[in-house]
């Protein structure tokens, strides 16, 4: 038997390095979080993989031939029954039955549980009984750590352009109706606001009260607004603002995916800006059918990224996961309550992640850039009202 070792940052790295010293047949027998340096502090931490493979077969049984014509009939006819018996087996098994014993279809069933689409949840499993011996899989610990790692690894990488540049960077902020697009921008505004020089504008001008929520937000806060009316002058206003700030963040009305006049009439005031970020905000508690209506309709705009909102009111999040594997947008933000700014997260992968197996469920604890930047906070007393118009925008 032949053993060794191998130091890396995670499973992803160790399992090529495994197949090409030990060939297809290594299995891995341990695997333990190591530091090195001084005292261990000086490193994080890496992983140290123990693998083998057994080349000499003499201290296994081998199999003998059958010399009684009794014994090798007996064999014959019990190959045929397992034969027929599989047949059966598979012909009576349902679409979403996954044959690769009970603990990849715990899983299965695990994912699909959560929402994760079906020809998603088959890919992930059948990717880990392709690349775990079936020892691996039968080690609760090394195959929940390979499952996670094809879970993040199938999520889009976060494509939020860095503060500042040479240049305003254009967010806007785009989607369905009652999602929390204008709360949503609050929340990223208030939780930027303290270490950038942050612009509004909102072209909402369509719901009642929408201008004077926006404005009343950005007076409490101290941040400039505008209203652009038109396309033409919602570019003037960008070209007027680039050179004096970090991040100018627009507001837009929610629209109906099954308004095509209103969709092009704010695809309109997206086309007016040549360099910008797109936003598609999406509810996390949506069904998986009109999220994927609404990224259809809204394709005309060509989102750069996702936020998907109200993640605290949603027991599962395998619809969002699924939709942005699947379209290769990557969520670039997630909003988890009312509270502002608090309850917004930037590239939150891991805790999607975490929220998706359950391992973290009902709290984000906020370890973000934007959790770092220590925002200004409101008083819930003094700004009662603005808080309760926020929420329910």
């Amino acid at each position: 038997m032949r053993l060794k070792k191998y130091l890396v940052n995670d499973m992803s790295e160790a399992l090529p390095l495994i197949r090409a010293d030990l060939g297809p047949d290594a299995v891995i027998l341990h695997t333990e979080k190591v530091r090195s340096g001084i005292f261990g502090l000086l490193r994080r931490p890496r992983l140290q993989v123990m693998a083998a493979v057994d080349n000499d077969l003499r201290d296994f049984p081998q199999p003998m031939p059958a010399i009684d014509n009794t014994i090798q009939t007996m064999q014959q006819e019990l190959c045929v029954l397992k034969t027929k018996l599989a047949q059966v087996n598979k012909s009576n098994t349902s679409p979403e039955k996954i044959d690769y014993g009970a603990n990849l279809d715990n899983w299965y069933r695990r994912l699909l549980d959560e929402g994760v689409s079906v020809p998603l949840a088959r890919q992930i499993i059948n990717t880990v009984a392709d690349e775990l011996s079936h020892w691996a899989i039968d080690n609760p610990t090394i195959l929940n750590e390979h499952l996670r790692w094809q879970l993040g690894r199938r999520l889009p990488l976060s494509t939020v352009p860095s503060l500042p540049s040479s240049q305003a960077q254009v967010f806007f902020i785009v989607g369905p109706t009652g999602v929390g697009k204008t709360t949503t921008l609050a929340k990223l505004a208030a939780s930027l606001a303290k270490s950038f020089r942050i612009k509004l504008i909102t072209t909402d001008t369509f719901r009642i009260g929408a201008i004077f929520q926006i404005t009343t937000f950005a007076e409490v806060l101290g941040i400039p607004i505008e209203v652009a009316y038109t396309p033409q002058q919602l570019a003037l206003q960008v070209e007027q603002n680039r050179s004096d700030h970090d991040l100018i963040l627009i507001d837009t009305p929610g629209r109906s995916p099954n308004s095509d006049e209103h969709i092009a009439a704010l695809a309109k005031y997206l086309a007016a800006i040549p360099d910008k970020f797109v936003h598609l905000t999406l509810s996390a508690n949506a069904k998986n059918e009109d999220m994927q209506k609404a990224v259809e309709i809204f394709n005309i705009m060509s989102p750069s990224g996702l936020i998907f909102t109200k993640v605290d009111e949603t027991v599962s999040l395998g619809a969002a996961f699924s939709l942005a594997c699947q379209t290769g947008l990557p969520i670039n933000y997630i909003t988890n309550g009312q509270c502002i700014p608090e309850d917004i997260e930037m590239s939150p992968h891991e805790h999607l992640i975490n929220l998706l197996l359950k391992s973290n469920i009902r709290h984000i604890e906020n370890k973000s850039p934007i959790a770092n930047l220590t925002p200004p906070h409101f008083s819930w007393s003094k700004n009662h009202e603005l808080q309760h118009q926020l929420v329910n925008s």
